[in-house]
């Protein structure tokens, strides 16, 4: 009798414990990914039929996407559920609302430097949509300041430039733009051998590109190809100076010898298939 008394306990400490389990993971990383993947699929799904989308359609996923920063505020992808929401603002033009969500970001999860720095970044474009130039500018500046380590503070000089040229504004354009090539040359200059001089180093040559400075775009590079050949700027300077040859200066001879010491020089690297190909599309028969 008291074997199943005993048991009869075990069995509802057990039940219990289960159902305290089932009922309390609302609470934890599962129930929180799962809630995401949800908001994330609808998210996508909205994504693809934008032209027949109502304005229900989209509060469906900004609940969807809301209710996780909400009973998961420390989770690790809250910031960017929060993130989404001001997106789908936007995507409205529902500028001030959505510059309202990114803001949230700003002061909700200030130690998520990257996310801060895109919310950031985001306002910035959003208030140069409203033509709030002023405005806009201030807010790169504050990015650059305030997040100097970050992709998009990285990107905001170009965006300065790219923004003064699209309002025709030639004189402020030039200024930008040579100001962003400083600073990209420095990064390059200082930490040759990090992602940051990569990255830096197609931003530097999208400041010639704008500009249509393709003789210059390509002295540039060969002082990369020149100055660090032991680092992976050298052979991406080589294909995108063949690229350059190929695409926009119509030089095919040119553009073959730049792949061509590029797959001499760097057999390993794997920009070599790439430039196969491109190889192999020039010698193509017309």
């Amino acid at each position: 009798m008291k074997n199943l008394k005993l048991r009869y306990y075990i069995l509802i400490f057990i039940l219990v414990s289960i159902l305290t389990f089932l009922t309390g993971c609302d609470t934890g990383i599962y129930s929180a990914e799962k809630r995401y993947w949800h908001a994330s699929r609808k998210f996508n799904m909205l994504m693809q039929n934008l032209k027949n989308a109502k304005s229900q359609d989209y509060q469906t996923v900004i609940d969807a996407f809301r209710e996780i920063p909400i009973r998961y505020p420390s989770w690790a992808n809250s910031p960017k559920a929060q993130f989404n929401i001001g997106q789908l603002y936007a995507i409205q033009n529902n500028f001030p609302k959505a510059r309202a969500e990114f803001e949230v970001i700003l002061k909700e999860y200030p130690s998520n430097i990257d996310i801060c720095a895109t919310a950031l970044f985001s306002i910035a474009a959003i208030y140069e949509k409203e033509e709030k130039q002023e405005k806009a500018i201030d807010t790169l500046n504050k990015l650059m300041s305030n997040y100097p380590n970050t992709y998009s503070a990285l990107q905001a000089p170009l965006y300065i430039a790219q923004h003064y040229k699209n309002k025709a504004q030639a004189q402020e354009a030039s200024v930008a733009y040579a100001a962003a090539l400083k600073k990209y040359q420095k990064i390059i200059k200082d930490n040759p051998k990090t992602l940051g001089a990569v990255l830096a180093e197609d931003l530097a040559i999208a400041c010639y590109a704008d500009q249509g400075e393709w003789y210059e775009a390509i002295d540039y590079l060969d002082s990369l190809v020149r100055d660090y050949p032991d680092v992976p700027l050298a052979p991406k300077a080589l294909f995108t100076i063949g690229l350059i040859y190929q695409d926009q200066l119509k030089q095919p001879q040119n553009a073959l010898e730049s792949y061509r010491k590029l797959i001499n020089k760097y057999p390993q690297n794997p920009l070599v298939k790439p430039a196969e190909k491109q190889i192999e599309l020039i010698n193509k028969p017309k």
